[in-house]
């Protein structure tokens, strides 16, 4: 379902009938998790490139402009603790001579994952700058007239990050890979603190954090049990204080793994059983939902804060529309916490499903698809020559994003514009 609060009364309809396909499109199925473990990382997920049909230009259009925004890539974990912790528990339960044989084999990956992540907590990895090179690649030869220099073209790309050392960094791959494939581009980067209002609002998501982590603490309590697995880790299961806590803390470092892959080690998602993994991932998931997405509960002003963001996406877009600008291409590089609302607040396909109860939430919406390192939206814009009409293509994560409105996959620039401006005025 889309996010009805943010829809005209005009698209409202549209919504409704589409209800039922963006559930079945969003839903992650237990077996789904089983046959692909590492999908129940969720916001943890590496990018994956997964192309999309082909969809021809419309005849007599060329592309001219791309506006983009895209969350970090691959990183380590932000805090010290998500390392720390697990740990602590496992070298006591070594130290005292209680670990199995399984819990010794766990130890080791944790030590190396903490090891590596020493005063790295929330650093992009190999990983992250990779997939950021990887997908101005792609947009490159997508389209390669709105980065040609050809004949004295001026190509002039404007760039934008947060002050977190992350997105910076995610930003310098993004333009150094442009940059390789052609040096003739003029790029500016900037990080800066006059920008955050829009590239990383979240005033609402503060305010409502920790009633969102007590309603994910007791969904996490009322469906988890970690009795079996610490039995299989340690000989002793009464020499771990708090059970349930080191359950959620593995799994986050084993989900991990896959960001820092430069480490060659093996993710232990054995340690977990079907079910068990499939539970983690569908607490971590309504977590997520919670604190970022369209959800009835908390989600409204949450999604509105976006606003500031799309607003800034249209406005920029529309002086290069008129004229008024020779931008080739804007390109913002920031958070999930930012991006995500947007999804769902442009009422994206898949990302702006509103439910109220956690129990609806694993067949509505999935991080792992939604919001995993490096999700990007682009929307790229094509003109006309003779008639002068603009039609724009919305990609996420590099593939179609159907919105509320008619005309997908090349939405008329005047239609969208106003669809866009109705969700933040």
């Amino acid at each position: 379902m889309l996010t009805m609060r943010y829809l005209t009364l005009k698209t409202r309809l549209l919504a409704l009938l589409l209800l039922a396909a963006t559930c079945a499109a969003a839903q992650t199925t237990p077996a789904e998790i089983a046959a692909r473990p590492e999908l129940s990382a969720g916001i943890y997920h590496s990018y994956e490139y997964l192309p999309g049909p082909a969809v021809p230009v419309p005849a007599g259009y060329e592309p001219f402009y791309i506006s983009h925004y895209g969350r970090h890539g691959s990183r380590y974990h932000a805090s010290e603790k998500a390392y720390a912790e697990p740990l602590a528990v496992l070298r006591k339960a070594a130290e005292a001579g209680k670990l199995t044989p399984k819990g010794q084999e766990v130890l080791a990956k944790v030590e190396a994952l903490a090891e590596d992540a020493h005063l790295r907590y929330g650093d992009l990895s190999p990983r992250g700058a990779a997939e950021h090179r990887g997908i101005a690649e792609r947009m490159y030869a997508a389209w390669p007239g709105v980065f040609s220099t050809d004949g004295g073209r001026v190509c002039r790309v404007e760039s934008r990050s947060t002050l977190v050392p992350r997105c910076i960094l995610s930003m310098a791959a993004f333009n150094e890979r442009l940059k390789e494939l052609n040096p003739a581009i003029t790029t500016t980067r900037d990080a800066s603190e006059r920008y955050i209002d829009y590239m990383a609002r979240g005033n609402s998501m503060m305010l409502v954090r920790k009633a969102i982590a007590a309603v994910a603490d007791s969904l996490s309590r009322a469906r988890l049990n970690p009795d079996r697995l610490v039995r299989s880790l340690v000989t002793d299961p009464r020499s771990v204080g708090e059970p349930l806590k080191l359950m959620q803390g593995l799994y986050m470092l084993t989900a991990i793994i896959q960001d820092v892959s430069h480490l060659g080690i093996e993710p232990f998602y054995d340690i977990f059983t079907d079910e068990e993994l499939y539970t983690l991932w569908e607490c971590e998931n309504a977590l997520r939902y919670m604190q970022m997405g369209p959800s009835a509960r908390f989600g409204d002003p949450i999604v509105a804060d976006a606003g500031a963001l799309l607003r800034n996406i249209v406005e920029t877009a529309d002086a290069v529309v008129r004229g008024e600008s020779d931008l080739a291409a804007s390109l913002r590089f920031g958070h999930d916490t930012c991006i995500t609302p947007l999804l769902a607040l442009l009422g994206v396909e898949g990302a702006s499903t509103r439910v109220e109860s956690p129990d609806d939430i694993a067949a509505a919406w999935n991080a792992q698809t939604v919001t995993p390192m490096a999700t990007n939206i682009q929307f790229v814009f094509f003109r006309n020559p003779s008639t002068g009409d603009v039609r724009v293509r919305v990609l996420h994560n590099e593939r179609d994003a159907r919105l509320p409105i008619p005309g997908a996959p090349y939405y008329p620039w005047k239609e969208l514009k106003k669809y866009c401006e109705s969700l933040y005025e």
